[in-house]
């Protein structure tokens, strides 16, 4: 027990987190109005402000040098004598002149003497509803496949409270590649075990603005009990905090003490160890000592299941939305983006079909597409060219030279077939590309992928992956 200065109240220990900053501080007043003359205390002390909690010290501040100089001189010891007996958190306190307070306090806490404005009333939330809403974020329905089966597997061992590496993982990809759902599954999946372990999941802009609102209201002790008293610790988003040191400060003793403290922390974000910029050094040397797996972007065969399985969904309460083969594999060229785009892509053309109530048609689907794509940049035959060869392992003299074996002249018709399909370029060019080709075998190597592209699925994910390919090659730059 630390009995406070304030009269006979006693604060427990474990419950130091509840103790707030502006009731210790006025606290610390009222016994400095007894202590010292009353025009000393009017003249210096009652102009004092409390105006933060962070990164573990409490920070009053005086209005000028003069008011900063005369406290520092005469009574600073006496108030963080008195702090140190009242304040079970045992935060440092620090006195600040705010006439030259850093600039990222500034930007955190508005002028300690302003007159602050009510609050607007808060407006009343919007009903939640389920018309339309996608399936439940669970590893049943996440599409799993070479792109982030690493990362499932990871997680449903945190979940299943097995060895998972290091205390803290750090999950990394795109935008758009199921990242947040592989968290929701996780967090799902615990709670589902009951092992009585607490998972705590934010995201980096939640955690910042319960952040800021712990520092403007003096006390982040809310805040620190709820993300160290758990188990698991989730942070989403993690970039969104690159460049803001208070904030970035504050989650990296919080990721220390879950950490000290047994639990496992998982942060996911866009970008890999080496390449997280923006972080300070403790920071960079947290993400760089995780245990970092990748999320990557979704292949051919992952696409088309995301299609069939949120198809599937939606017909279950609207069967007139029925996707065609044909469809599906117009959307899985059409929208070349990562999985969220492909799923915003089938969400339109729900809606384009009156809420699912009709059937989508080509039509619609064509619409959604140059929608959702913009206007299609074209790709050069060279680029064509260097998307094939990545994905069939020959050589680019065997692409354009004169050997009929399969294992060649396959990868070069689909080669051919997507240069007339996605360039405006006529036969007698594409075939001048390929070996001074004449136009007839272009044109024979066209109506053949286009004959069996309906029938044969080998063939269309053939063409998927290499049309993938293209897409990944002209986003970086190439042309």
């Amino acid at each position: 027990m630390t009995v406070s200065p304030f009269g006979s109240e006693a604060v427990d220990n474990n419950d130091a987190f509840e103790a707030t900053g502006q009731r210790i501080w006025n606290g610390v007043r009222d016994v400095l109005r007894d202590k010292i003359a009353e025009s000393e205390y009017d003249r210096w002390i009652e102009d004092l402000r409390l105006v933060a909690d962070l990164n573990g010290e409490m920070i009053v501040a005086a209005r000028d040098p003069l008011a900063f100089d005369r406290v520092t001189s005469q009574y600073l010891r006496l108030i963080e004598k008195l702090w140190a007996a009242a304040d079970p958190a045992e935060r440092a306190f620090k006195l600040i002149c705010w006439r030259n307070a850093p600039a990222d306090l500034r930007d955190l806490v508005d002028d300690p003497w302003a007159v602050e404005a009510p609050a607007a009333p808060a407006e009343p939330e919007a009903p939640a509803t389920s018309s339309g809403a996608g399936p439940a974020m669970t590893f049943d329905t996440l599409v799993t496949g070479p792109s982030n089966e690493i990362a499932v597997t990871l997680a449903k061992r945190i979940a299943a409270g097995l060895p998972a590496g290091t205390a803290t993982t750090l999950i990394y990809g795109p935008p758009g590649t199921g990242k947040t759902h592989l968290m929701q599954a996780l967090r799902q999946e615990t709670a589902r075990r009951d092992t009585g372990r607490r998972i705590v999941y934010l995201t980096a802009e939640e955690f910042m603005s319960a952040y800021l609102d712990g520092v403007k209201a003096r006390d982040t002790g809310d805040l620190k009990k709820r993300l160290r008293a758990a188990s698991i610790l989730l942070i989403d988003d993690l970039h969104r905090i690159a460049g803001k040191p208070g904030t970035e400060a504050e989650l990296y003793q919080n990721i220390r003490e879950v950490t000290s403290n047994g639990g496992q922390v998982v942060l996911v974000g866009d970008s890999a160890p080496g390449e997280a910029n923006g972080f300070g050094q403790r920071m960079r040397s947290e993400i760089k000592g995780a245990t970092a797996v990748e999320v990557a972007l979704p292949d051919a065969d992952m696409r088309r299941e995301i299609l069939e399985r949120l198809a599937g969904h939606i017909a279950e309460n609207h069967p007139a939305f029925v996707l065609t083969d044909e469809m599906m594999q117009r959307l899985n060229n059409g929208i070349r983006g990562p999985g969220r785009e492909l799923t915003g892509a089938v969400w339109s053309l729900y809606t384009e079909a009156g809420f699912g109530e009709r059937a989508p048609t080509m039509e619609m689907l064509e619409k959604i597409i140059r929608r959702h794509a913009g206007e299609q940049r074209e790709p050069s035959i060279e680029v064509i060219k260097r998307a094939t060869l990545k994905v069939f392992p020959i050589a680019k003299s065997d692409l354009e030279g004169p050997s009929k074996m399969r294992g060649f002249v396959y990868p070069r018709q689909i080669a051919m077939y997507l240069c007339r399909t996605l360039t405006r370029k006529s036969f007698p060019q594409i075939g001048r590309a390929f070996g001074k080709r004449d136009h007839t075998t272009v044109l024979y190597a066209f109506r053949r992928m286009e004959g069996e592209l309906g029938k044969d699925q080998e063939l269309a994910s053939d063409i998927a992956k290499v049309q993938a390919v293209i897409h990944e090659l002209m986003e970086s730059g190439q042309n």
